[in-house]
């Protein structure tokens, strides 16, 4: 039901992105720019720090660099998705409040509005993969193409939690507080800054990393970006099962509370 009524008013959710993705640049001099500002600078400090001050055990991740913006940008999509899809209900009470308009729009034009922004920010992805390739550094081939296919694979994820964190963050107000310091957690247990040799030899913390559901879509990214290889037909499988289980399980609690939705913002 909740699919039907988003493909039923897609013309309203892209009007929606759009909208948003000009309220955030409104009165800037730079506009577009600055949504490569934050990802890039991230990329600068962890290289820096992970490079130079706690070098990598694992040889093969070697350049770091690269190694690092291949889950870092998707993650960063990922993080602001979810903190701006939670806060999406309360910040526009005024239209949930219309008793036609369809609230299930709202979390779902964060994800597609960072998604753009993630987008804009692959030519950097590219940028760093020919650079290293000139330098002579043994990097992804064709592999790389499927990148945004990876992400296109997540997005029903990432879409069912941004719902389902909404609804719960309009019945109860430190949801997105909460979600802050899991999304810290979450972002150390996926392997981003290691690669997942480096946990090897610890078999709690790897089965831990393992289990996070972020990990599939992380690794997939790896294999085809930085090494060059196509991920397995069981790790598509795993992204997708996880996928569908996100948007299930969000889709279900949203339908679960809309109808308290309007006294609760």
């Amino acid at each position: 039901m909740l699919l039907r009524t988003l493909l039923r008013h897609h013309s309203l959710l892209l009007t929606l992105t759009v909208r948003e993705l000009k309220a955030r640049y409104r009165g800037s001099v730079l506009g577009f720019f600055w949504s490569l500002v934050n990802p890039v600078m991230m990329l600068v400090v962890y290289t820096f720090v992970f490079s130079y001050i706690f070098t990598p055990r694992d040889p093969d991740v070697a350049p770091y660099a690269l190694f690092l913006v291949t889950g870092l940008f998707p993650w960063i999509w990922f993080q602001t998705s979810l903190t701006e899809g939670a806060a999406s209900l309360m910040a526009n009470a005024a239209l949930i409040r219309k008793a036609a308009f369809p609230a299930e729009l709202l979390p779902i034009v964060p994800v597609l509005a960072n998604l753009v922004h993630l987008a804009l920010a692959l030519p950097v992805i590219a940028v760093a993969f020919v650079v290293f390739r000139s330098q002579g550094h043994d990097v992804s081939g064709w592999t790389a193409l499927l990148l945004p296919l990876i992400i296109l694979v997540q997005v029903p994820l990432t879409a069912g939690l941004s719902l389902g964190l909404a609804a719960l963050n309009a019945h109860f107000k430190d949801v997105k507080d909460l979600l802050a310091n899991l999304l810290t957690l979450l972002f150390f247990l996926t392997p981003i800054l290691y690669s997942l040799r480096m946990v090897s030899d610890y078999p709690a913390v790897r089965w831990v990393v393992e289990a996070n559901p972020l990990s599939p879509y992380v690794l997939a990214l790896q294999e085809a970006v930085f090494y060059g290889q196509m991920p397995e037909p069981w790790r598509w499988a795993t992204m997708a099962l996880v996928s569908l289980i996100g948007w299930l399980l969000g889709a279900a609690l949203f339908d679960r509370l809309r109808d308290t939705l309007v006294e609760a913002v």
